[in-house]
């Protein structure tokens, strides 16, 4: 019982310093694959930012189901490991197998896992849904369902199917 008292303290703590309800975007500048320049002013909104880990077996568990929300939506769903040891190539190769995804590297200025930081995620998987004004409408630590995903994006002023 003590374990899971602690462990839920941490969720409660985790979810209580991430970026919350109704902020806008911590300012970040990092590149997609085609080394275009994704920053909160530049990327398309509605959209999904999904933290992660190639190590993380949650985040390969609710990959599939969050890809296929990304196919039938067409949201953008951008994803920025919090791991700084993944580096350009791993990211890469893990996402070929989610086409949809658009991964956001390191550029010039900032490193994936210090935006990670900016956001105050505290694991992975976290899932931040963002309306078109840059504020966050939605926010999941660890698995975001799909039907509370799809109520988040029709919160944020996504046009579903």
């Amino acid at each position: 019982m003590a374990k899971l008292e602690v462990w839920g303290f941490g969720l409660f703590l985790g979810l209580a310093l991430a970026v919350g309800l109704g902020e806008r975007l911590p300012d970040f500048a990092l590149l997609d694959p085609g080394g275009n320049l994704v920053t909160p002013k530049t990327m398309k909104k509605p959209a999904v930012i999904v933290f992660w880990a190639s190590w993380c077996t949650v985040c390969r568990a609710e990959f599939p189901g969050l890809h296929q929300v990304a196919e039938e939506t067409k949201v953008p769903f951008y994803v920025i490991s919090r791991e700084p040891r993944d580096t350009k190539e791993v990211v890469l190769s893990y996402m070929k197998a989610y086409p949809r995804f658009i991964p956001l590297l390191a550029s010039g200025r900032d490193k994936p896992h210090e935006v990670a930081g900016r956001f105050r995620v505290t694991g992975q998987p976290w899932t931040f849904v963002v309306n078109k004004e840059g504020e966050v409408v939605a926010l999941f630590a660890g698995r975001a369902g799909r039907e509370a995903l799809l109520d988040a994006l029709l919160l944020a002023g996504a046009e579903l199917p």
